[in-house]
């Protein structure tokens, strides 16, 4: 199974360090992918030749690897973490059956951090249902002053309701796999203005790996993720939802994920977040919009028919189905870059 990591960042990336001697240790055979910007260390691609099989792609490089894709290319600004894209479209050509996506601030634990991320056919895992289509995620995270919390990008109409929820044994192909953070979560800026969230790991009773039963949904990040080779199509962080490009891609999967009876689990491996430091008023500008549009979009997705084989193909289902969407809510940015994700999925089949 060939796993590439792809992290975007404007430092020089030492943290691989401790995920590239964490896979040695654990006997994994990794490859790594690191996009550059405008903004990036110059002392970035000399030191990923540090790392074994680190690739730095710089600006320039990477357009010429998008001069296939002209339009996407255009689409992408510069600057921006949805340049992130550009790794996973390389990853998925080179033949990654997985891929981990990390933010720099994302520091290797103890834990076997490439295998403990398991994707892939027919796996058994405790699985939670809930009566309102939503599950909190969150809830299995102790915090240190015992505070609930929701994941960035939770709807807010869905917040602070009690719905009833199952658990069971499901045997099904996990596609996502969403690894927790200790420390500072991912959680909104509205919160965190609100007051400090710090977790210190799991609660009582609780130590490993959950997944959401098809059809009870929740949002996954792009750090600490790792991502089944076949949902990558149907996998895009647009540009223009401010700090809920992986937010809305996430809830793209739920919804596809739903259809062909897959599912997305969350857990181990445990990272140490250590947040860079943020202005959250800045944080809290670019997350209103998608904070704003959020419940619609699921809604819309929910109502989204799908008759497709693959993921690739469901995708293009839900491009043209969110075109009403879009249009109401003046966000065709949004579905104009799905479509030029589709696209160039389109060329390489």
């Amino acid at each position: 199974m060939k796993t590439t990591i792809v992290t975007t960042t404007i430092n020089i990336p030492t943290f691989l360090e401790g995920y590239q001697k964490n896979a040695e240790h654990f006997g994994h055979e990794v490859d790594y992918i690191v996009i550059g910007d405008h903004k990036s260390h110059p002392d970035t691609a000399a030191f990923c030749q540090t790392i074994p099989d680190c690739e730095y792609w710089n600006l320039p490089r990477q357009s010429q690897y998008l001069a296939r894709f002209p339009a996407l290319a255009n689409h992408l600004p510069v600057n921006s973490i949805e340049r992130r894209n550009v790794g996973m479209l390389l990853a998925y050509q080179r033949g990654a059956d997985a891929i981990i996506t990390l933010d720099d601030d994302n520091l290797a634990t103890g834990y076997d951090m490439v295998g403990e991320h398991k994707t892939g056919p027919q796996q058994c895992l405790v699985t939670y249902a809930s009566s309102s289509g939503w599950f909190n995620v969150c809830s299995f995270l102790k915090e240190e002053n015992d505070i609930e919390f929701y994941h960035r990008g939770f709807p807010p109409k869905q917040r602070w309701t009690k719905p009833f929820v199952t658990k069971s044994f499901t045997n099904a192909d996990v596609v996502v796999n969403a690894g927790f953070w200790l420390d500072d979560p991912d959680i909104d800026a509205v919160t965190r203005l609100e007051r400090t969230i710090r977790v210190i790991g799991y609660k009582p009773g609780w130590d490993g790996t959950i997944a959401l039963a098809p059809g009870t949904w929740t949002p996954f990040d792009c750090q600490n993720t790792a991502l089944a080779r076949k949902i990558i199509p149907a996998y895009f962080l647009s540009p223009y939802i401010g700090r809920h490009s992986d937010i809305f891609a996430s809830y793209v999967i739920n919804r596809l994920a739903e259809h062909f009876g897959d599912i997305i689990a969350f857990g181990d491996p445990l990272v140490l977040h250590s947040r860079h430091s943020h202005n959250l008023w800045s944080d809290l500008d670019v997350e209103r919009k998608g904070m704003q549009l959020t419940d619609s979009f699921c809604d819309a997705l929910r109502k989204i028919q799908i008759c497709a084989d693959t993921y690739h193909e469901g995708f293009g289902q839900i491009v043209v189905g969110l075109a009403n969407w879009a249009h109401d809510n003046d966000q065709e940015k949004i579905t104009e870059g799905m479509a030029l994700w589709h696209e160039a999925f389109e060329r390489l089949q």
